[in-house]
């Protein structure tokens, strides 16, 4: 497993290298790795897949086996592919016979295994994926999709939603909110609910930037519940720091604090009040 770039966009994105014990339909014998592809690996694309702790935005190398892949070792990629290079530079006549080999294994004889009376034999997977995998605290760039008053949609790369609550938005930020006529002008407006239509301004008045640098607070995977392997992801974002958001919680904490005492101080001297005395007067 290792991030596919080193900038804050792309320290996201990995490759890496996953197996499974799969089963193959019988219909299917004839040409199996076709079929992998397709029953296993493709329904997983742009999924939220549990293994991979993340995203499945493509796949490549899938090899089919009859026994469990040997463990990754400690070497990377490119080592692995400069000494790859150099053997075939010191025996350049056995490029051709690596490359058929490569080939998905096709000189290779694959044994299935037939467990009891399951119609269905089985055999080993494995495939490169490249996987995005979201990290709380990591800042990303994002689209605005969406505005309300009481929060922003986002899409990262095109794919990834993410909600920001109106209390992760920064101070200086204010709702502005206009009438139906004037909805249609702006990318990113809310385009219904009638008294929620508007869009948000910075500190200086202006209308907030389309594409903006979000923090990724938490997020979630979670599965579709019909067994299918497939899966969604949610991302609450923020556009402040973590110490803006302490600052505000300690705020708010002190804020309450005071109300609560407030409200006891009432009911305290609700109940200590001091009845007046009733003077009775005679009438001849």
């Amino acid at each position: 497993m290792a991030p596919v770039h080193e900038s804050d966009d792309y320290s996201l994105l990995h490759m890496e290298r996953i197996s499974q014990y799969v089963s193959l339909p019988p219909a299917c014998l004839s040409n199996p790795l076709p079929a992998v592809c397709a029953s296993i690996f493709s329904p997983l694309l742009l999924s939220y897949y549990p293994p991979a702790h993340g995203i499945v935005l493509a796949y490549e190398n899938v090899e089919l086996s009859d026994s469990p892949p040997d463990p990754p070792t400690s070497t990377s990629t490119t080592k692995a592919k400069s000494k790859s290079q150099r053997t075939r530079d010191r025996h350049p006549e056995s490029d051709t016979s690596d490359d058929e080999e490569d080939a998905g294994g096709q000189g290779k004889q694959l044994l299935l295994h037939i467990h009891n009376e399951y119609s269905a034999p089985f055999l080993w997977a494995s495939a490169t994926f490249l996987i995005w995998r979201p990290r709380a605290g990591a800042w990303i760039t994002a689209r605005v999709t969406h505005q309300a008053s009481t929060h922003l949609t986002l899409s990262h790369l095109n794919s990834f939603p993410i909600s920001i609550l109106r209390q992760h938005l920064p101070d200086g930020w204010t709702w502005n909110a206009h009438s139906k006529s004037n909805s249609r002008g702006r990318a990113g407006d809310g385009d219904g609910g009638g008294g929620d239509e508007g869009y948000w301004v910075d500190g200086d008045g202006m209308p907030v930037a389309d594409v903006l640098r979000v923090r990724i607070r938490d997020f979630e995977g979670r599965m579709d519940g019909k067994g299918r392997g497939r899966g969604g992801l949610k991302i609450d974002g923020s556009l402040v720091t973590v110490e803006e958001e302490r600052s505000r919680a300690g705020e708010g904490e002190l804020e309450k604090r005071r109300r609560r005492e407030g409200r006891v101080r009432a009911k305290g001297a609700m109940k200590t009040r001091v009845p007046t005395e009733a003077v009775v007067v005679e009438v001849d």
